[in-house]
């Protein structure tokens, strides 16, 4: 197989997908990025690029389509955010100013407010979220 302008071309919109699902943790771009995939290994066969283009949106629609009902099976069963958070157990790991902090959560680092004063190390329980940030009231577990 001889690589051509297309394939190259489609592989790196491929690379560049996968980047975008990687860098966001959400399923945002898999599809395209199948889709691309595709096109890599079969824009040779086809000499129009308006028809590769085409043939990219159908692919993409296809497997949103195939996998929207399992993705939101797989959503339906998570529980919010809310149900998840309040009232979990957080480690300071950064003071990046007074009372405001840095923790982790949930394999996500949180900007955190608390209005007692806190020091890395000390454990705190998620109270609230507020915005982005979450809000820490000092633990009584020691």
């Amino acid at each position: 197989m001889v690589l051509d302008n297309g394939m190259i071309i489609w592989f790196v919109i491929t690379l560049i997908f996968i980047g975008i699902e990687v860098g966001t943790l959400a399923l945002v771009s898999v599809w395209f990025a199948f889709a691309a995939l595709i096109l890599t290994m079969t824009s040779s066969y086809i000499e129009n690029p308006t028809h590769e283009v085409y043939f990219f949106i159908t692919l993409s629609a296809i497997f949103l389509l195939l996998t929207r009902p399992i993705v939101k099976k797989l959503l339906a069963r998570r529980k919010p955010i809310e149900e998840r958070i309040y009232g979990q157990e957080v480690k300071i790991l950064k003071v990046l100013e007074e009372g405001i902090y840095e923790v982790k959560l949930d394999g996500k680092y949180w900007r955190a407010i608390s209005h007692e004063t806190l020091e890395v190390g000390d454990h705190s329980d998620v109270e609230k979220i507020e915005g982005n940030k979450l809000i820490l009231v000092k633990s009584n577990k020691k």
